[in-house]
């Protein structure tokens, strides 16, 4: 059993998160607290195995300062960061105070797709579902490694075409490619300037952004 502490300010959303706990198998409602600062004196006096912790809490108390004490104080309690106003700081700030996960406010999604291919791919069963295929293999270049730097750099800039945003958009990148698995990814992303992960799964990654 799981024991599982909640920390929210917000009645509605507490109440919501309660009684999602307590009607889930093999966890159990520890506790539900409105401020952040409270935490640490709770997980002392019951058992506690996971928290779910709001960013701002009541007389604007930090969950992020209170997971830094509760990470430290009680290293074994998972805590995940719960909140609807996302943004990338609150990754970086999540990971700087131990934080075990963060719970987006939405599901991820698909925003739009964007597929480049050569010619061979093109002339196959599937060669209408592509958005662009280069007749020429190298895709202007003098080299087949250049030919994927290039296949990634124009996929990523028609994806953003499609979904109507511009690279100013974008806080990650993840990239893979059969050149040393993330080169040509490297060198063809460049440009936008974004941080960019590697996928590395040798031919089951062919080139994907």
């Amino acid at each position: 059993m799981i024991n599982v502490l909640i920390v929210e300010d917000q009645r509605m959303m507490r109440e919501t998160m309660e009684n999602y706990i307590k009607q889930k198998e093999g966890y159990r409602l520890a506790g539900s607290l409105a401020g952040a600062s409270l935490a640490e004196k709770f997980c002392a006096a019951n058992p506690v195995d996971l928290v779910l912790m709001d960013v701002c809490t009541e007389n604007d108390e930090s969950g992020f300062e209170a997971t830094k004490v509760l990470k430290a104080q009680f290293p074994k309690v998972k805590v995940i960061i719960v909140t609807s106003m996302l943004d990338g700081s609150y990754l970086n700030r999540a990971r700087e105070v131990g934080a075990d996960s963060i719970c987006l406010p939405k599901p991820v999604y698909i925003l739009k797709t964007a597929s480049v291919v050569g010619k061979l791919e093109g002339e196959g069963p599937i060669g209408d579902c592509f958005d662009m295929i280069c007749e020429d293999d190298r895709f202007g270049s003098d080299s087949w490694e250049k030919a994927e730097s290039e296949m990634q750099k124009e996929a990523l800039t028609m994806a953003l075409g499609k979904a109507g945003l511009t690279s100013d958009a974008i806080r990650y990148i993840f990239a893979g490619d059969l050149l040393g698995q993330t080169i040509a990814s490297s060198f063809g992303l460049m440009s936008f300037e974004r941080p960019l992960f590697g996928l590395y799964g040798a031919c089951s990654t062919i080139g994907e952004a």
